[in-house]
């Protein structure tokens, strides 16, 4: 018997019924992709202009020498500013952007045009100072903002896609950096340079802001922002030993790679007579190598898993950047200087995959990625000025520069060493 079939049917199997909501499911799975590839895109510009105030000193160095009289200790100051700044501000944002969300993006660009347009009005040393430090400030708060607004607004398999794209904007603001803006300073100097860099930030805080996904305020049951409730969020982060080591995975990666990219061009042009123009272009060519690098991290993770992608991204991070100091020759020397980028970029992404894995509480993203910030770029604050000192004591020698990069691959030792005690299989328990 047959009971329930409708008389008269036939019982021969036919094609499958389709299956209702199905047309409408897919346009909705396709139309969410696309939003939230347009929001990756959209904090990508972030990244970039958070990238070209990074990498603005290479591009004025010989003029702050030569016209402004800046000693080297002094230029490597002006960086470490920025990244000091850019580390305090990078724990507070994250725990504001449980309360405003991605509307912080209008203070960081702001931040940015008032830096830049106080670089490029000063003179002395302390207008320069201010400049960087109020750019630093600007900076620190992208990462932070971008975790918790992506975790909030995208659903969580494609967040990987998303961290692909958006990371891009760092490789893509240094090409930016270091191609466009030489010949705008060779032009018209500093000057020039940083006032395009002032309208940059106001084009692309208007791009972002557009956003509604940015402009939105938070759910409420996201986390509490009571003084009570962000005090505890903050004491379970800090309590965090994971979250504590991927800081120093940060601070080892900014370390390296912010140096690195700060004094590779005077290292050429000192040492191998490199002009100016030449060794910017080339070592512009890292941006397309960080480009390459931040979602090749996301594609291998898939594959070896998290951690171990990490270890080899800090293993050849370090070994490249140690590399550039001791490898004779401009060729070889500019070759690992990319492929230095290119691993460094290689486990950011991955890194900040790892946050939401680390902690018990989701709430707790915003803050564990501004502590990440934090102790990465407070961290590496020190690196541009040491390398600095060591050029003044060492007098600009070959033998100065081969220091400098020595001490720069003892950041990502200590890293390393540090990782022994991650255990990456242990599950996060929650956060109180």
């Amino acid at each position: 018997m047959n009971a329930g079939r409708a008389p008269g049917r036939s019982s021969a199997p036919g094609p499958a019924p389709a299956t209702p909501g199905t047309a409408a499911t897919a346009a909705t799975a396709v139309a969410t992709q696309t939003r939230a590839d347009l929001l990756a895109t959209s904090l990508m510009l972030m990244f970039v202009m958070s990238a070209i105030t990074l990498s603005l000193m290479p591009v004025v160095t010989n003029q702050l020498r030569t016209e402004i009289g800046l000693g080297d200790a002094q230029i490597g100051l002006l960086t470490s500013v920025f990244m000091g700044f850019y580390g305090a501000s990078g724990i507070l944002s994250g725990i504001a952007a449980a309360r405003w969300g991605g509307r912080l993006f209008a203070v960081s660009s702001a931040c940015f045009v008032v830096g830049s347009l106080a670089f490029a009005l000063s003179s002395s040393f302390p207008g320069f100072l201010l400049g960087r430090a109020v750019q630093g400030i600007g900076g620190g708060m992208v990462v932070a903002t971008c975790n918790p607004v992506l975790a909030r607004s995208v659903p969580a398999e494609k967040l990987g896609r998303a961290w692909g794209i958006t990371g891009i904007g760092f490789g893509l603001g240094s090409m930016v950096a270091l191609f466009a803006l030489p010949p705008i300073q060779s032009a018209g100097g500093y000057r020039a340079a940083c006032l395009t860099t002032a309208g940059l930030g106001l084009a692309i805080g208007v791009a972002v802001l557009c956003q509604r996904p940015v402009r939105a305020l938070p759910r409420p049951g996201d986390m509490a922002t009571s003084m009570r409730g962000l005090a505890g969020a903050f004491v379970a982060v800090v309590r965090n030993r994971r979250v504590l080591i991927l800081g120093l995975c940060n601070t080892a990666g900014l370390a390296m790679g912010v140096a690195a990219v700060a004094w590779s061009p005077s290292f050429l042009q000192d040492i191998y007579g490199t002009p100016e123009a030449t060794s910017m272009y080339l070592i512009a060519a890292l941006g397309a190598a960080q480009m390459i690098g931040n979602p090749l991290g996301i594609f291998v993770a898939a594959r070896w898993g998290l951690f171990r992608t990490l270890v080899f991204g800090v293993i050849a991070t370090t070994v490249t950047t140690v590399l550039i100091g001791v490898l004779p020759g401009v060729a070889p020397i500019v070759a690992v200087i990319i492929l230095a980028q290119a691993f460094n970029m290689f486990y950011f992404p991955v890194m900040l995959s790892y946050i939401p894995k680390v902690v018990g509480n989701p709430g707790h993203v915003g803050p564990a990625t501004g502590m990440n910030s934090l102790l990465g770029f407070a961290g590496s604050l020190f690196a541009p000025w040491l390398f600095g000192l060591i050029l003044d004591a060492g007098r600009q020698s070959a033998g100065a520069y081969t220091a400098g990069f020595v001490m720069l691959g003892a950041f990502g030792v200590v890293t390393l060493i540090s990782l022994a005690f991650f255990k990456p299989g242990r599950q996060a328990v929650a956060d109180r």
